[in-house]
């Protein structure tokens, strides 16, 4: 029996139980106690006035401030900026809200102020229901690339830097369920201080291939690379990368992670799932053409998406308390932000990125993303996902 309706029954009850008798006032507690499961002595003094329901009082507190306005707003620009965390979606509104007003009309000032306020912690609650479930892992596709291991050094020390240039790259397979025949592989590279992350899809991953792809990355970067870290697959370590990029005025330091430790390209691996994932999946491209149509999407709208609009937050130190380990992070920026503070960035590169941004439209990105995204994934083979035994 719901609150309200035990609430109906002891109302109705209250007026017979003072008119009646003894037996009368008996029969009337067993009828009570079996409806709504009070015990015999509380029932008695509800009925007599003496003690509240229980359930009938007023919570305490103070009122909620953000309603269904503000998860509208909110969940608006949280769905189109791929579902972020709290403290990023918080650091993304005055990116987006401009956009978003001028496509569904302004906001009233009341409620543009309240939207702007709100906490981190007031986000995640209020989207606490919309949150999608994350999917499944797929294999890993790097095989170790033994040939220049002695020619290119291992990196040992963290990159602590306070420029950009130094670059993590790895690639992620597009295989489904098998490692078998050729496919489409995604070839992603991070700048550690800004975030700034290229993308570029190639197919089967051929040496040449994936140099060529590495040359078109590096002619779309704001910045000169300085550092190029990888692991240890054969995409990578060989001669057509190592000439790259030691036959150049000012060659490039060229180095490797241990192997078997992913945290060594901890940057990069994070982008592999925010910037590839989250966009493909895990099913099989296995048709060159798919291969052309997600580099060119990776090169246009889904770079400038990620990189002018979507913040990032970077892992600053873990601080040990006991058996507790806290990871300390700085405040979420977008990329572009991140390049525009630094004083070691150009002039000129950053005069063309202004220019760029004020044209791009992160809803109209988001639409035009969707629509190359269904030309991709009509090649797309979708199998089964298993757990390992």
């Amino acid at each position: 029996m719901s609150a309200r309706s035990r609430k109906e029954v002891l109302e109705q009850a209250r007026g017979r139980y003072c008119q009646r008798g003894r037996e009368g006032r008996s029969r009337l507690l067993d009828e009570v106690c079996e409806l709504c499961g009070y015990e015999r002595k509380y029932a008695s003094k509800v009925l007599r006035g003496k003690r509240a329901v229980v359930g009938s009082r007023k919570r305490g507190g103070s009122q909620p401030i953000y309603g269904v306005a503000e998860r509208e707003v909110i969940k608006a620009i949280w769905l189109a900026a791929e579902q972020p965390c709290g403290k990023r979606l918080k650091a993304a509104l005055k990116v987006w809200l401009p956009h978003y007003e001028k496509r569904r009309g302004r906001l009233a000032a009341g409620l543009r102020q309240r939207v702007l306020a709100i906490s981190a912690s007031s986000i995640d609650r209020l989207l606490a229901p919309c949150r999608a479930s994350q999917g499944a892992r797929a294999r890993c596709g790097t095989r170790p690339g033994t040939l220049l291991r002695k020619q290119i050094p291992v990196r040992t020390e963290h990159w602590d830097v306070s420029m950009p240039g130094f670059i993590e790259a790895d690639t992620v397979a597009h295989c489904g369920e098998s490692i078998a025949g050729e496919f489409c592989w995604s070839l992603t590279a991070t700048d550690v201080h800004t975030q700034w992350t290229e993308t570029r899809a190639v197919f089967n991953r051929g040496q040449h291939e994936v140099a060529k792809r590495i040359a078109e990355i590096e002619a779309a970067l704001p910045f000169a690379i300085l550092g190029f870290d990888t692991d240890n697959g054969g995409e990578f370590l060989n001669w057509h990368l190592l000439h790259y990029f030691a036959r150049r005025r000012h060659p490039v330091r060229f180095t490797r992670s241990r192997v078997y430790r992913k945290n060594d390209n901890a940057r990069v691996e994070q982008k592999n799932w925010t910037h590839v994932r989250q966009l493909v999946g895990y099913g099989r491209l296995e048709h060159p053409q798919a291969a052309e149509l997600l580099n060119e999407l990776y090169a246009k709208e889904w770079g400038w998406f990620r990189n002018f609009f979507c913040p990032v937050m970077k892992h600053l130190r873990s601080e040990v308390e006991g058996s507790r380990k806290r990871r300390i992070y700085d405040a979420p920026a977008t990329p572009f932000a991140r390049l525009k503070a630094c004083a070691a960035a150009g002039k000129k590169p950053i005069a063309a990125l202004e220019n760029l941004y004020r044209t791009l439209d992160p809803f109209a990105l988001k639409e035009t993303i969707e629509i190359k995204l269904r030309a991709v994934l009509r090649y797309q083979i979708r199998t089964p996902f298993f757990k390992a035994a």
